[in-house]
């Protein structure tokens, strides 16, 4: 763990600073929800099928600014690509409550790994096993991030296609072995992403409701001697997918 109970000094730079520094926009004024979305074309998916304007060219996140995107049918929401792993996931986050953003749902795929979720599977996790390192700047000690209690109670009654299981976030792409399948199995995960149990964790910590909806991009093997992995995610099955969430988000 890298948070230290005895440190009690401030952070050297936060999100709130980084944002009014002189090479960032300035006045920028988001809707209090976000959507973000943490696989290829969700964006893309949503300015080509529904009118949608765009709120700024770059969001001020300390790693690669990103456009924002609002939404013109229920202007209530904006969008945007949340990043890539834990550390650019909470960069986005952080920067979104300093602008006043108070609920965000980030869309994702997962790769699976449990006996019972197969490709194309929804979940909606209840709970994500923390081995990635930023939830470990942000606690003494943490295990499991869970999302916020109302806003995941309200997906799962409404997305009803979706499983509620648990799931692993993980730094190391390639050191997902057997092995750690198989002890994330005996956990209860079913499946493994990159930034999920982060963006739990510091929605946590920043008072921002947070929840997440996956869908299983593929199914890895569950032995060494089964077929190797492979990838299984379609066009039809993303925007199937986004449909879904974005019925969702819609009625929040």
């Amino acid at each position: 763990m890298w948070k230290y109970p005895d440190d009690n000094t401030r952070a050297v730079i936060t999100a709130k600073e980084h944002i009014q520094s002189g090479h960032n926009p300035q006045n920028l004024c988001l809707p209090q929800t976000a959507v973000l979305f943490y696989m290829h074309s969700g964006e893309e998916y949503l300015r080509q099928n529904y009118p949608t304007h765009l709120l700024c060219e770059k969001l001020p996140r300390f790693l690669r600014g990103c456009p924002v995107y609002q939404f013109d049918l229920d202007n209530h929401f904006c969008f945007l690509d949340g990043g890539g792993g834990a550390p650019q996931a909470v960069d986005t986050l952080e920067t979104l409550a300093a602008l006043g953003v108070k609920t965000v749902v980030t869309v994702g795929m997962f790769g699976a790994f449990g006996e019972n979720v197969n490709s194309g599977d929804i979940i909606i996790p209840n709970k994500a096993f923390v081995e990635e390192g930023t939830s470990l700047h942000y606690y003494d000690f943490i295990e499991y991030s869970v999302p916020s209690p109302s806003l995941y109670q309200r997906a799962v009654k409404e997305i009803t296609s979706a499983k509620s299981l648990p799931i692993v976030s993980t730094d190391a792409v390639y050191r997902q072995t057997f092995w750690k399948e198989h002890l994330w199995r005996e956990k209860g995960a079913v499946g493994v992403d990159m930034e999920t149990s982060a963006l739990f964790s510091v929605g946590s910590f920043l008072g921002v409701d947070v929840v997440s909806v996956l869908i299983a991009s593929d199914k890895h093997p569950l032995r060494e001697e089964d077929p190797a992995w492979a990838w299984t995610m379609t066009q039809e099955t993303r925007h199937q997918f986004f449909e879904q969430v974005l019925q969702f988000v819609r009625r929040l």
